[in-house]
């Protein structure tokens, strides 16, 4: 696993150890469908977007799309990686900002 994280311009950008790159980009969540649900990220991966990580409260939520079956490299395990540094990077910036 062992993914690192650089933030971008559009969002994050994710690199594994083995070479795979993915990109994390802000997605647009409507509280009006869903209640509690807070900002989010959609996971892309060679052009496709294979996952969304939604936060809500003090949790993360990591929900694979069908795309993500066509790219067996990353895993269940990769994508809840991902989410957990993204959510750390989050907080460090949210504090740098106050």
């Amino acid at each position: 696993m062992r993914w690192t994280l650089k933030e971008c311009r559009d969002g994050f950008l994710a690199r594994k150890a083995t070479g795979l790159t993915a990109y994390i980009r802000r997605a647009c969540l409507w509280a009006e469908f869903k209640a509690g649900r807070g900002l989010g990220y959609d996971v892309s991966y060679k052009g496709f977007a294979i996952a969304r990580i939604s936060f809500a409260h003090n949790g993360a939520t990591v929900k694979p799309f069908a795309a993500a079956q066509s790219f067996p490299e990353i895993s269940d395990l990769d994508l809840v990686e991902i989410a957990l540094r993204v959510s750390k990077l989050r907080e460090a910036t949210s504090a740098a900002l106050n």
